[in-house]
């Protein structure tokens, strides 16, 4: 069985904070113990109505009391591992097929890079030390995908889940 998903159905529950902002993803499991707990609701994503049972699909949960931090306290911790979980520890670095064993700054941090989410990618040894300290373009080589933030893609099935159940 894949990590993050249950026996109930494929997916995983968005759960939103009290302004609606998509904080995380869930297994159905902890959304169904959140919401027998009373620290979440079920939301409609349709038309924002909140429910307490446990009736039809969820796909939506509301936590009230909660705020989301922004994605800078994110990047606080254990950045690395954050990154490779990302990035499904695989090198990000096209024709490359090995596991990542290192977190590669996109733009090097002696070139001015930042360390933002959008600037780090999971790489292997070989990848990392052939880019040395040079951008993709002047080391000839180049990105499987533009990174993203952690919750970008958060977003973009949160809009999918609200289109669909508009159309619905």
């Amino acid at each position: 069985m894949h990590r993050g998903r249950d026996r109930n159905g494929p997916g995983e529950v968005i759960a939103v904070d009290r302004n609606y902002v998509p904080m995380q993803e869930m297994s159905r499991r902890k959304a169904i113990r959140a919401v027998a707990a009373g620290r979440a609701e079920i939301l409609n994503p349709s038309d924002f109505a909140r429910h307490r049972t446990l009736v039809g699909r969820i796909q939506l949960v509301i936590f009230p009391h909660s705020a989301a931090c922004p994605d800078a306290k994110l990047l606080l911790g254990r950045l690395e591992r954050r990154v490779m979980k990302r990035d499904h520890f695989h090198c990000q670095y096209e024709g490359c097929t090995h596991k990542a064993t290192t977190v590669d700054h996109v733009i090097p941090v002696c070139q001015g890079g930042p360390n933002t989410w959008q600037n780090l990618v999971a790489c292997c040894l070989a990848c990392n030390q052939n880019k040395g300290g040079r951008t993709p373009e002047q080391a000839g080589m180049r990105l499987k995908a533009q990174p993203k933030g952690p919750r970008a893609h958060l977003f973009e099935r949160f809009e999918a889940l609200l289109k669909e159940a508009s159309a619905a």
